[in-house]
């Protein structure tokens, strides 16, 4: 489906309040389809015309109530109210990553996390399991990243109880029996910790969130290891944590397996180091998507702005061989000039001179400086004299 006019997005619109399931099902796979062409111009265009006759909220409707009971007088397969909701959660999604926070902001007045919630506790009971529940689940999931986007979407997420947590629980022991239907709540955590409250959830330590998620940073699924990996990058920037991070739940331990392959280290540099981070030789494999990479050493560059107690752990830890080895190795510019910046602070004497390979150099701080980022993905420089700010 590759050309839209209004008249057939006017049509797309008017068959989303049709009773009939089957034209509401074909109607939301229209309207994903035409947020779906290469012209980026039309796309906007698109979604811009249903924003204007308030689609959001139709698709909020659907997924309210996607009961329907019959096709021309004739009893429905129960199927089909499924299908319904599915269809509304994909084309909701959809419109929301194109729309951006307006569409995810008039979904989330509709009361829609509310009610995905409770799509999600209903379908992830054994006796609703099935294809299209799995389905469901996964859309679900993956809406609720989507408006996890906004601030209002994270505040909407967290003010529902008991949605994160179902979310952790299910997330951390996925079903050996189907497809991956939680992926996606790793996604969701990357993307409520970009507000201090959704971090403050996940650090609480008596629930112990941040212990199921972690192990997530070895599973094979990509979408996992990516969102888990920005989870732990955006907690990084709670200070106040960041010493129980380092010294109690040896979060570097975490971060830094991920980033080690097959080299091998010296025998100097093991002395301190976890022995996991090399015992597995020229079989250990690296973390393979540079994005995550990238995530990791963002959390390792975090932490060591937290002062120069915590960076001093850090070398104990040998967090700087570990990175010179990534960077030997490491093809993506963008990542190697960030692992650059953590070995500013990690091989820096803290009396105004630098360590380089066993020598002392003295720091010229006029020509010093390093990007300190923030969970939301925004860049602000650092002056050279703010290198220690935050100890």
């Amino acid at each position: 489906m590759s050309g839209f006019d209004f008249a057939i997005l006017s049509e797309i619109v008017s068959f989303l309040d049709n009773s009939r399931p089957d034209v509401c099902v074909q109607a939301t796979s229209a309207l994903v389809a035409s947020l779906q062409v290469d012209d980026g111009l039309q796309v906007r265009s698109n979604c811009a015309h249903y924003l204007e006759n308030d689609v959001p909220a139709k698709l909020c409707s659907l997924i309210s109530n996607p009961s329907v009971s019959e096709i021309e007088g004739k009893a429905i397969n129960p199927e089909w109210p499924m299908k319904v909701l599915l269809g509304a959660m994909d084309a909701l999604g959809s419109m929301i990553g194109e729309g951006g926070e307006m569409v995810g902001e008039a979904a989330c007045e509709k009361g829609v996390v509310g009610r995905v919630g409770e799509v999600i506790m209903e379908y992830s009971h054994g006796s609703k399991k099935s294809d299209t529940g799995d389905k469901i689940l996964d859309s679900g999931c993956r809406l609720l990243a989507n408006l996890c986007r906004s601030e209002v979407g994270c505040t909407a997420v967290l003010d529902k109880e008991g949605i994160l947590a179902k979310l952790i629980n299910e997330f951390e022991s996925p079903a050996a029996d189907c497809w991956d239907r939680f992926q996606h709540v790793a996604t969701v955590l990357m993307n409520v910790t970009q507000v201090e409250r959704g971090r403050k959830v996940l650090l609480k330590i008596s629930d112990g969130f941040l212990d199921k998620v972690t192990p997530s940073l070895t599973a094979n699924n990509s979408i996992r290891r990516m969102g888990i990996a920005g989870a732990i990058r955006n907690v990084c920037f709670e200070k106040d944590s960041s010493w129980w991070l380092i010294h109690e739940k040896k979060i570097v331990d975490d971060i830094c397996y991920p980033l080690c392959g097959p080299e091998g280290f010296d025998m100097d540099d093991k002395v301190g180091m976890t022995p996991k981070m090399w015992m597995e030789g020229p079989d250990k494999k690296r973390e393979p998507d540079a994005e995550t990479r990238m995530l990791l050493v963002e959390a390792i560059l975090l932490l060591c702005a937290t002062g120069r107690k915590n960076r001093e752990k850090l070398r104990e830890l040998k967090v700087y061989p570990i990175v010179k080895t990534l960077d030997l190795s490491e093809e993506n510019e963008d990542v190697s000039n960030k692992i650059d910046e953590c070995v500013q602070f990690l091989m820096r004497d803290e009396e105004g001179f630098e360590r380089v390979e066993g020598e002392m150099l003295a720091i010229e701080p006029e020509a010093t400086s390093v990007d300190v980022m923030e969970p939301g993905g925004i860049v602000k420089p650092m002056k050279p004299e703010d290198w220690d700010a935050v100890d």
